[in-house]
């Protein structure tokens, strides 16, 4: 890939924070916004040129209505305006993030990304309207050329806000797809309008046109809200819907995992949602669309899912048992929604890998065996490390991979989190994520093993490579395989430690070759 433009601007005047930084495949740069309201092109170089930029603050639109059991669509925060074009850059080969400032000081965060057939980029993610506990978030969605220009035909320069439900903070987008008509799905998880606990929570799908704008013929007005539970407080943790994965599956299907309150109990059950192309429940998938899945009565926490070519569901997450070991959880699902009993016992493995804590947050196919993306640790006393785990086709752990079983990757010396991950094209594993050297300092990481789960040290010699957003928590949250097979894209955010505060989105373009 050649000098590419990577254009990044705030919403209102703050800029300050945007780094100038370069996106480095073979020489990308991108276009800032200064506080006198130009716009400054850093290249590789050490070049700058300057053109006017206005990007102001659009305001919040009101809150549609009710309609057919579903929730109308939610007035849309006005899109922000973004930086002027730059020049092309030359020079470096090391691939470097670029921070997005979707708000003027709110929570801008990138949490998931795909491409479409034509190798445009799509992330999705929240922004929010101030830094505090009582901000409003919305959805966002943001296109990028293959080439990592914002496509500013899109949204509005290049971005789309929709807020489902305003005036309250628990919207989060997490899962995006394209469908094959070239719409845009998100699925997350929203308030639940007018619930007595103002923490209950829904499931949440919405469709976005090719050109940003919300699809009303989508759900009721553009928004697919799925009540799966009634949620309940149960000692200090309030338990309620929520959704983590979204795939696509045959005809646009959208496959939604998540998890809702256990019928009867005060737990959480792994629940996977299918919905027609047009987000309505699929009544032939599992029992009138949902399928439910309880492993001996433990806390479900449920992460993404991938899907097999014969249409089959692969889902990951863990459980947590009476005493407080974490397990990871792999389920496999026929297409019909029904447990494959092939697979696993009855269909799903669940078993103690390390002593104390395996997480597995996210699931990728590796040939016809099963790579997960998480993090763990063998008792309390130790550091969390990343951790991946090859399952194979039937369902058990390839005790070949790594070292029996358990690939291991000490990031940072304190607590690392890998959330996802890409099978390369020779096999090799990329994984992204984040390494904590203390509790107050985390930097977003990418690491890179070898197709039998050893650490590639071709790509770093402890086979990950940190970079520093400019926050306190900085994390990769997403990545996805550009469809030639070519460049991997990495989002993500630069955060604040105590979770409240200025955060801003970010993405990294990288040479799946690497």
């Amino acid at each position: 890939m050649s000098g590419h433009v990577f254009l990044v601007g705030p919403r209102g005047a703050r800029s300050s924070r945007v780094l100038a930084t370069v996106l480095g495949i073979a020489g990308l740069s991108f276009a800032a916004g200064c506080d006198d309201g130009t716009t400054t092109t850093t290249t590789s170089s050490g070049q700058s040129s300057s053109s006017s930029s206005s990007g102001s603050t659009g305001g919040m639109g009101g809150e549609g209505g009710m309609g057919g059991g579903g929730m109308g669509g939610g007035g849309g925060m006005g899109g922000g305006g973004m930086g002027g074009g730059g020049g092309m850059g030359g020079g470096s080969s090391e691939a470097k993030p670029v921070i997005v400032a979707l708000s003027e000081n709110g929570h801008d965060r990138f949490l998931g990304v795909t491409h479409d057939s034509q190798g445009n980029i799509y992330t999705t993610g929240i922004v929010s309207d101030g830094a505090d506990a009582a901000a409003d978030f919305a959805t966002i969605v943001a296109k990028f050329t293959p080439a990592g220009e914002l496509d500013e035909a899109f949204g509005t320069k290049g971005i789309a806000t929709h807020n489902i439900i305003v005036g309250k903070g628990g919207e989060i987008a997490r899962g995006i797809v394209v469908q094959s008509t070239g719409k845009i799905v998100v699925a997350g998880t929203v308030e639940h309008d007018g619930a007595a606990d103002e923490r209950d929570r829904d499931v949440a799908a919405l469709r976005f046109n090719t050109d940003g704008t919300l699809d009303t013929t989508f759900g009721t007005n553009g928004v697919a809200i799925l009540d799966l539970s009634d949620g309940e407080l149960v000692g200090t943790t309030y338990v309620a819907d929520t959704q983590w994965g979204l795939n696509l599956a045959a005809n646009d299907k959208l496959v939604i995992t998540g998890a809702q309150k256990a019928p009867g109990r005060t737990d959480l059950d792994f629940a996977v949602v299918q919905l027609d192309a047009d987000g309505k429940l699929d009544t032939t998938f599992g029992t009138n669309g949902v399928t439910l899945v309880d492993i001996a009565l433990q806390g479900a926490s449920p992460k993404s899912a991938t899907i097999l070519g014969d249409g089959s569901i692969v889902m990951a997450g863990y459980t947590r048992d009476m005493d407080s070991i974490v397990s990871p959880v792999l389920f496999k699902l026929t297409p019909a929604g029904q447990l494959d009993p092939t697979f696993g016992a009855g269909g799903i493995f669940n078993q103690i890998v390390l002593g104390a804590v395996t997480e597995a947050y996210a699931v990728a196919l590796q040939g016809t065996n099963f790579v997960t993306a998480g993090y763990g640790r063998n008792s309390a006393a130790d550091s969390l490390d990343w951790i991946s785990l090859r399952i194979g086709a039937n369902g058990t752990l390839d005790t070949t991979y790594g070292e029996s079983g358990v690939a291991k990757v000490d990031v940072a010396g304190f607590n690392d989190n890998a959330r996802s991950l890409v099978t390369l094209p020779d096999n090799r594993l990329l994984l992204v994520g984040g390494g904590r050297s203390t509790m107050d300092d985390s930097n977003a990481t990418v690491g890179v093993l070898m197709a039998d789960g050893k650490i590639d040290t071709t790509f770093d010699a402890k086979g990950v490579k940190t970079y520093d957003l400019g926050g306190a928590s900085d994390f990769f949250w997403g990545v996805s395989m550009s469809p030639d097979k070519k460049t991997v894209a990495i989002v993500g955010a630069s955060g604040n430690a105590a979770g409240m505060g200025d955060d801003d989105a970010a993405i990294m373009l990288m040479p799946a070759s690497l």
